[in-house]
């Protein structure tokens, strides 16, 4: 991990309060580093070892987010920094990098857009779930959002990583490196409006965050 976000990392090998000072002071003072930082750590889930430490911990985090209402909005903010890959003439906004040409990164403009808005209204409405999907449905069904529309968000954000996933695989039968870049233009006609689709409901996400944090 270039990061080095590992457990062989002794940084991150810490006590259940450790754990708390640290995510506090992100929350405390929510600088693009601690947002970063939040991004990463809050989507914690247990692997191995006392599940209740990381209940107690899931459960402190909630205590603290829920009634931050500043810290949620700086959370809204970084979510919205990119926008999904739609075009007002074309279908797709691609990249114009001469190394990947035509594609667009599923994990970036894609999944991202779904992970980090489920995650700020997880934070905000208690849900302790790190599923993606569950995050959407059972945080937005707490705020009202009708059940149709968080199951068409939870398709979107499914058929983005099923296509991330198959892309990877071609990649790796073929002998080269998975990647996340997609070419549009090759899809088929149905898997093409499914993905604009798709978009479209990550738009719908965003704009509820929008909406409700005025940014």
């Amino acid at each position: 991990c270039t990061g080095n976000i590992m457990a062989s990392n002794p940084e991150l090998c810490l006590t259940v309060e450790e754990w708390r000072e640290k995510f506090g002071n992100w929350i405390r003072e929510p600088h693009p580093e601690a947002l970063l930082n939040a991004t990463i750590f809050f989507d914690f889930r247990v692997l191995y070892g006392d599940e209740k430490l990381a209940y107690k911990l899931r459960h402190w985090l909630l205590s603290m987010t829920g009634g931050n209402p500043s810290f949620l909005k700086a959370m809204a903010t970084n979510a919205l920094d990119v926008a999904p890959p739609l075009g007002k003439i074309r279908d797709f906004i691609t990249d114009d990098d001469p190394k990947h040409p035509g594609t667009i990164d599923l994990k970036k403009f894609g999944a991202r857009l779904f992970v980090d808005a489920a995650r700020v209204l997880a934070l905000r409405t208690g849900v302790e779930a790190t599923s993606t999907a569950q995050r959407l449905r059972q945080s937005g069904s707490r705020i009202g959002m009708p059940a149709e529309e968080l199951s068409a968000m939870a398709d979107g954000f499914h058929f983005i990583q099923l296509l991330r996933l198959r892309h990877q695989h071609l990649d790796t039968d073929h002998g080269a490196p998975g990647d996340n870049l997609v070419k549009p233009d090759v899809l088929n006609e149905l898997d093409r409006r499914i993905l604009k689709e798709a978009f479209r409901q990550a738009r719908k996400i965003q704009l509820r965050l929008k909406l409700d944090y005025q940014v």
